[in-house]
């Protein structure tokens, strides 16, 4: 049903109830944002710093899907029109809706905010869990984004064409993506307190108190037993060169530098 009214242009479930609860909700005034690229952990992050604080969250938003995200990115639609149509999706004190990284700087100044937090993931796991969430390889010669078994938003973050990128191979594409992030929080690094997931993992508990107060808030609460849990599923970890082959070029070209300034470790 879900694809059916997708087809035909109509509103799901979801954005019909968003957007009904946006005409009495007011957004917050000065919300935290969580950003980072699809699939590098902003969930957890926000998830257990929310949790941490005792502060209401947003964890995604259709209203940030397909065909309404790209319409931003393009200016085709102002961040003021943006904010209010998903004016419950902005109400709560933290905001976490990946697809907003790449619309930072805007909504920051939107909501004249001049602190973030940014969550970052090693290029080669970030895209091997992103192409894991959709049951593709990484190891192929080409992909049609349109034939991938998807929503709307997922196929055109494959395909790039959310962010404008032009056709190419879609590993290339999603590498193009990885460092326009990257990119982003390189430029605002001043502004924002940088979260890398692995230490993250390593050390989840830590690491959202260590957060929590940078940020000046208070983790009175204990999260000892939500931090084991998933927040979405988990992949399986392989080795770059097994799960991408000789499409790992394609990544160490594009992302081995800013992914080297960022602390990571290069492939090669």
């Amino acid at each position: 049903m879900s694809l059916l009214r997708e087809k035909l242009g109509l509103p799901g479930n979801k954005l019909i109830r968003e957007r009904l609860r946006a005409l009495t909700a007011a957004p917050h005034p000065r919300p935290l944002f969580v950003f980072g690229n699809q699939k590098s952990g902003t969930t957890a992050v926000a998830g257990l710093l929310a949790a941490a604080t005792g502060t209401p969250v947003t964890l995604d938003f259709a209203g940030a899907a397909e065909p309404f995200i790209g319409r931003l990115f393009r200016g085709d639609t102002s961040t003021t029109d943006f904010v209010r149509r998903n004016a419950w999706a902005f109400s709560t004190g933290i905001v976490k809706e990946p697809s907003l990284t790449f619309a930072a700087p805007q909504m920051m100044a939107h909501f004249g905010v001049t602190r973030a937090v940014f969550v970052i993931r090693d290029p080669y796991d970030n895209i091997r869990s992103i192409l894991d969430r959709l049951k593709l390889r990484g190891d192929l010669a080409s992909l049609d984004p349109e034939s991938i078994k998807a929503n709307r938003t997922w196929r055109s973050l494959v395909a790039g064409h959310d962010l404008g990128l032009p056709p190419d191979h879609y590993i290339t594409t999603l590498a193009r993506r990885w460092l326009r992030a990257a990119e982003i929080l390189q430029a605002g690094a001043a502004q924002f307190e940088t979260v890398r997931y692995d230490d993250f993992n390593a050390d989840r508990v830590g690491t959202i108190a260590a957060l929590a107060r940078k940020l000046e808030l208070d983790p009175r609460h204990d999260i000892a037993a939500l931090a084991t849990r998933d927040f979405q599923r988990r992949g399986r970890p392989r080795a770059p060169s097994e799960f991408f082959g000789d499409n790992l070029s394609r990544i160490d070209g594009i992302c081995g530098a800013a992914a080297q300034a960022l602390g990571f470790q290069s492939t090669h």
